[in-house]
């Protein structure tokens, strides 16, 4: 195994339980938890590589946004930071991962040989600065920097005779590639840095279309790959983490909403608190009148909810297995760690919960799943789900 994957996986896994897993079998295990997740993500403890094309304002806006669709932080996110060997490293290795090289075209400027990172040209950008194209302009890193306010003072990794800052005027194409990005502008320049699978960065014009890659705030990793829960327990295990743990509501919502964002939405979303529940107006007179918008919201939810089949309800697809399980005692909820799961306010869709016993059921729903609208279910492990694993607290 080389030396990047090495640092990847340190960088990944942290201070873990499961040190005596091999190094090889941790680099399958991280390539099989980013692998076949939809809506074009690779997704780590640190990072988040979007595999599909955007500009570098696109890149930088979806980045931004990202923490809100993912987590419950209102921090804004940003487009990776990447100040020192280790981070470039990670990021280049995760490249390689989710973009190999091999699958990308032999042009060196072909977009998906190039992600965008954060780093930005942010001083002496007017027109004095800029010499003319057949020289060199001066080179001064305090003029870059990072979204954290770092430069690239301390260290960088540019291509050779990088950067060149080479201005492009209106009308001009940025390269010969036949899929390379044109000026609309009196004037373009490259004032944004992009890395290439050798973890070797070019300053790049605004215009281009790369993957991008964010910092990642969250504290799951969500497969899509549908395993048993003794098997999505090992996997998670075998990247050097565990099947996800929510200890309050507000990290029950923030895994909800990372199973929403990576796997993507149900359409029972609005169902929460609903499903098995029978209308407690029903027959009653309302005490308070509800508003027009109330009443939109409560008759949207009973047609799509009230419509839902069982079979609907029950599919795989809007569950994920986290680590709750009553294995040992019947009806006593741990984590994988012995730690308890309950808590108040717990999350149970209705009449789940010690239910093994029901009738017509069988014994033997020992393992907590979580839907994407929000509300836990004990269920059979050799069942087949999506599953979530957790990074390292702390």
């Amino acid at each position: 195994m080389n030396g990047l994957l090495a640092i990847f996986l340190a960088v990944v896994m942290g201070h873990t339980a499961h040190a005596q897993v091999s190094m090889e079998d941790q680099v399958n295990g991280i390539r099989e938890l980013v692998k076949d997740l939809p809506n074009h993500h690779f997704q780590t403890c640190n990072l988040v590589l979007v595999t599909e094309k955007a500009n570098f304002t696109t890149a930088e806006q979806k980045c931004t946004e990202l923490p809100k669709l993912i987590t419950t932080s209102a921090e804004p996110g940003t487009l990776a930071t990447i100040n020192t060997k280790e981070a470039n490293d990670y990021l280049t290795t995760l490249i390689n991962i989710g973009l190999p090289k091999n699958e990308q075209g032999k042009f060196k400027y072909a977009g998906n040989r190039w992600v965008w990172t954060g780093l930005r040209k942010i001083h002496n950008l007017d027109t004095r600065h800029i010499r003319k194209i057949n020289k060199r302009i001066p080179y001064n890193a305090s003029d870059w920097a990072w979204y954290d306010g770092s430069t690239p003072e301390g260290f960088e990794s540019w291509n050779r005779g990088q950067p060149d800052q080479r201005p492009l005027p209106d009308g001009k194409k940025s390269n010969e590639y036949k899929h390379s990005g044109v000026c609309h502008q009196e004037e373009c320049r490259q004032n944004q840095m992009r890395i290439n699978h050798e973890g070797k960065w070019d300053d790049a014009f605004a215009f281009e279309q790369h993957p991008y890659a964010c910092d990642y705030k969250g504290r799951y990793l969500v497969s899509a790959e549908r395993k048993s829960w003794d098997d999505a327990k090992a996997a998670c295990e075998a990247a050097g983490l565990t099947l996800a743990t929510t200890r309050s509501l507000d990290e029950v919502e923030e895994l909800r909403r990372a199973l929403l964002y990576f796997l993507g939405e149900s359409g029972f979303e609005i169902c929460a608190n609903t499903f098995g529940v029978k209308d407690a107006d029903n027959g009653k007179k309302k005490k308070k009148k509800k508003s027009k918008k109330a009443r939109k919201l409560e008759a949207k939810r009973r047609k799509i909810c009230g419509a839902a089949t069982m079979e609907e309800r029950w599919d795989a697809e809007h569950w994920a297995w986290t680590g709750g399980n009553d294995n040992s005692n019947e009806g006593e909820y741990v984590w994988t760690d012995g730690s308890k799961v309950l808590f108040e306010g717990f999350p149970w869709i209705a009449k789940a919960g010690n239910d093994n016993k029901a009738k017509g059921r069988e014994a033997g729903q020992n393992s907590l799943t979580l839907s994407k609208w929000g509300e836990f279910d004990d269920s059979y492990k050799d069942m087949h789900k999506p599953f979530a694993c957790e990074c390292p607290r702390g």
